[in-house]
């Protein structure tokens, strides 16, 4: 029993992590009906804002979270203004793939500027593990579990209550009756773009208590962040958060009950099961 809930524990801190990655690409799904591709480079970013933080400044990853939320918020809010609001003006398919071509063009500046070695934050402030009889917790590996958490109840918040929030809703809608009633879908869109990069902000700085650093570290994150998606329904947030907490524990109980190279087989099977029963998924309607 006690293997099973260490390995349930395991699950559940590793798909914290993915349902970051994929409440940012729900979101941007929900509102614009953009896939995006970018949102791992946007995690990436993160990572190195992260490490460069803590290793000029010495600050640790949790206290250089707000900054790195407001740096990428800037730079996704940027990207919005100068490429994606042109692109939704053109054809779909170019809508669909402008921000495939974001992230290879993010990728490779990252390896000009900063190489394809790989970087890790040596100390952090959270550290050590709690013995609790029945399982052992990595306090490291609790930040992005608590963070996800945090971010998950901040948005449920900011998109219901806040009138940026509900005037996102609202876009996400009909474009059309939301600008009759005065919403600047511009700006929704802009400020939706903009908090997704956010919330893959708020992951980088939670993975780089444990995981390492490189120019393409976001690609790993990005297409599980998809399948979560797709199990929790697309342009639902706690879809997405499910959905990664669902693919954490098919990877873990796969790779300790059967074999660590049979993992993403788990991973897959959970996928089929819900998109065979649920197929616009879990949070997505009938």
């Amino acid at each position: 029993m006690s293997i099973f809930l260490q390995t349930l524990y395991e699950g559940i801190i590793n798909g914290s992590a993915l349902a970051l990655i994929a409440m940012g690409i729900a979101l941007v799904w929900g509102v614009m009906g953009i896939l995006s591709f970018s949102q791992g480079e946007f995690l990436m970013i993160a990572m190195f804002a992260a490490y460069y933080l803590n290793l000029y400044l010495g600050l640790d990853p949790i206290l250089s979270l707000p900054f790195c939320m407001i740096i990428m918020f800037c730079i996704g809010y940027f990207i919005y203004k100068l490429i994606i609001a042109r692109a939704l003006r053109g054809p779909v398919l170019g809508q669909r793939l402008i921000t495939f071509a974001l992230s290879m063009v993010l990728i490779n500046m990252a390896l000009l500027f900063f190489s394809g070695d790989f970087k890790t934050i040596r100390e952090v402030a959270i550290s050590g593990s709690v013995d609790l009889g029945v399982i052992i917790v990595a306090k490291n590996k609790l930040v992005p579990f608590v963070i996800s958490m945090i971010v998950a109840a901040f948005m449920f918040w900011f998109l219901n209550k806040t009138r940026i929030g509900k005037a996102i809703r609202a876009t996400s809608m009909n474009k059309t009756a939301a600008g009759l009633v005065g919403i600047d879908s511009e700006k929704a869109y802009a400020f939706a773009f903009g908090l997704s990069a956010a919330i893959a902000g708020a992951a980088g700085c939670a993975l780089t208590y444990y995981y390492y650093v490189y120019p393409s570290v976001g690609a790993n994150f990005q297409l599980f962040g998809f399948i979560a998606v797709v199990m929790g329904g697309f342009g639902s947030i706690p879809g997405a958060l499910l959905g990664g907490m669902i693919m954490g524990i098919a990877d873990s109980l796969t790779g300790v009950y059967f074999s660590p190279s049979f993992k993403y087989v788990g991973i897959c099977v959970a996928f089929l099961l819900i998109v065979q029963f649920k197929p616009k998924g879990l949070f997505g309607g009938k």
